[in-house]
């Protein structure tokens, strides 16, 4: 396992640039994940399979300690990865996609006892092809990170300006890469998933985090610490500037390595969203460093006229909806 490289964020918060940079491969598996975790819910009692990740935050989650206890018990067989991945045929969430040949070598490759840990591992290493280093990225899986690290492998988080990633998700291209809107109010704590997990974690020994616009600001350097933090040896720096760095910008394509997207939020999102977002990140935006013009005072003012800025049709979503129990349980959170 400490061959393992995973990467993890939020939506639209540099993972598939931080995923390029230490080689692992894109989304290959994501339903392994989700089926995980809805088979997890299930056996707790928690009813949601249509969105079985979720934010943790006040959803009925037993939390990360109790999934990771599950994924070790946890077991597949060759016959259920194979109908996983049949699945996945039709599924926009996996990017990197395989061969049957490929597909049975790695099947092959899965001994019974193995736990989800184990099989992420072997997945990984059978089906790199030419990646520099044994690993995946995964978006949204934070809670899966104690799991994986408790087992040896190495895990990076990325986070980026929640206003940047809204922007991102809901104008521009944004629905090509995150489907139709979600309620502002889960992207939000969504966001601060990612950030929780990101500080809980940043003591042990084969975690590391960093900031989306540290990163594009100065990639050698960030990805230097990075290597560094997992052991994964020098960076190749000729490899920075050489390489065509392929972007999935909401903005239109962009050649290489680029800062031009970061505080775009100031002139694309609206200004209901924009105080919305700061009103309910405002101890983590202050804490990772980002700009903030609010007072907790005025935060839960700005929280007590919120509306939901956007007209969302999407379904499924709707305990994250701007209601009186949502905006106290923000405004709770905020005087704690």
């Amino acid at each position: 396992m400490s061959d393992l490289v995973f990467v993890t964020g939020g939506l639209r918060s540099g993972t598939t640039l931080l995923a390029n940079l230490l080689g692992v491969l894109q989304q290959p598996f994501p339903l392994l994940f989700i089926e995980a975790k809805r088979a997890f819910l299930r056996e707790a009692g928690v009813p949601r399979d249509d969105y079985p990740i979720g934010h943790l935050f006040h959803d009925g989650d037993p939390g990360a300690e109790a999934l990771d206890e599950f994924l070790r018990r946890w077991r597949t067989s060759p016959a259920d990865l194979a109908r996983l991945f049949d699945a996945m045929q039709s599924y926009s969430g996996q990017k990197t996609r395989f061969t049957s040949d490929e597909l049975q070598n790695a099947f092959a490759s899965i001994s019974a006892g193995d736990d989800f840990a184990a099989v992420v591992a072997a997945l990984d290493r059978a089906l790199a092809r030419d990646a520099r280093v044994a690993g995946s990225k995964e978006v949204v899986c934070e809670e899966f990170l104690p799991h994986l690290l408790g087992r040896g492998a190495r895990c990076v988080v990325i986070v980026r300006d929640p206003r940047d990633v809204l922007a991102s998700l809901n104008h521009g291209r944004g629905r090509e890469f995150g489907g139709e809107l979600r309620p502002t109010l889960f992207n939000i704590r969504s966001w601060r998933k990612s950030v929780t997990f990101a500080l809980n974690l940043q003591s042990h020994p084969r975690f590391v985090w960093c900031r989306y616009e540290d990163l594009v600001a100065d990639t050698a350097k960030v990805l230097a610490r990075i290597h560094d933090a997992l052991a994964l040896g020098p960076i190749d720096r000729d490899r920075l500037t050489t390489e065509a760095w392929s972007s999935n910008s909401s903005y239109g394509e962009r050649a290489g390595i680029s800062d031009e997207s970061v505080g775009a939020w100031h002139d694309v999102l609206p200004s209901a969203a924009a105080r919305l977002v700061e009103a309910a990140t405002l101890p983590e935006l202050q804490l990772l460093g980002y700009e903030t013009s609010m007072s907790v005072d005025d935060a839960v003012d700005a929280l007590a006229k919120a509306g939901e800025p956007y007209t969302i049709t999407r379904s499924g979503f709707e305990r994250d909806a701007i209601d009186a129990e949502n905006i106290a349980l923000e405004v709770e959170r905020l005087r704690a």
